[in-house]
């Protein structure tokens, strides 16, 4: 099951904001080695956290083995504040509509073996419809150029937005991915094969739905 939850999640799911953030660390420090976020408390959580994020969460009997965040670009978000130089001094996309697409992971036994290109398709699916359950247009992602394909392969009408770059030992491209009509079929195809679905849970951001979506 994927659940879709926004709002202050520390205040009003404190026990699962906990999991999320242990299982953040637990992936993008002590499997991807990212040493710059690890936390004495085993909680990988940064300064982008709180209320206003969007949080996509696959879950298997009540353990986390899949996750995303959806950040607004109309406040401080990485792009903009952690590492602009990889936009080459072209300017980044921002507006209510447009969410940045970070901390993107999918738990290793998840990635390997028989069904798992399934279940990380359908956690790529999960965030489309998450996306679209809450108005966003088009999500700005940072990606190694190769993982744009899947992106693509999932209907977004993907748009480089600078050459790719070397950052931290890795090359990365900032994209901007824009929700289309095709998204949201291959999503719904995809989601009903692998036999889960997106639930919305607490709130929703005051956001509008999207009038009209790339063909």
């Amino acid at each position: 099951m994927f659940r879709l939850l926004n709002g202050d999640i520390d205040a009003e799911s404190p026990e699962l904001a906990d999991h999320i953030y242990r299982f953040r660390h637990g992936f993008f420090v002590d499997h991807l080695h990212w040493e710059a976020c690890r936390k004495p408390d085993g909680r990988e959580r940064d300064q982008f956290d709180g209320p206003g994020c969007i949080h996509v969460v696959g879950e298997e009997i009540d353990e986390i083995v899949a996750y995303a965040r959806l950040l607004p670009t109309t406040r401080p978000h990485l792009v903009s504040h952690v590492y602009p130089e990889i936009m080459q001094g072209a300017p980044s996309p921002t507006g209510p509509r447009i969410y940045e697409w970070t901390r993107h992971a999918v738990a290793p036994r998840k990635r390997e073996g028989r069904g798992a290109r399934d279940f990380t398709k359908a956690h790529f699916a999960a965030v489309a419809r998450a996306a679209e359950a809450v108005g966003i247009e088009a999500l700005l992602v940072q990606t190694h150029p190769m993982l744009a394909d899947r992106v693509m392969d999932m209907g977004w009408d993907v748009e480089p937005l600078a050459l790719p770059t070397a950052y931290d030992g890795n090359m990365i491209l900032p994209i901007i991915a824009r929700l289309t009509q095709r998204t949201l079929a291959t999503a719904q195809t995809v989601l009903a094969a692998y036999g889960s679905d997106l639930v919305v849970d607490g709130r929703r951001p005051a956001l509008a739905l999207p009038d009209r979506l790339v063909a």
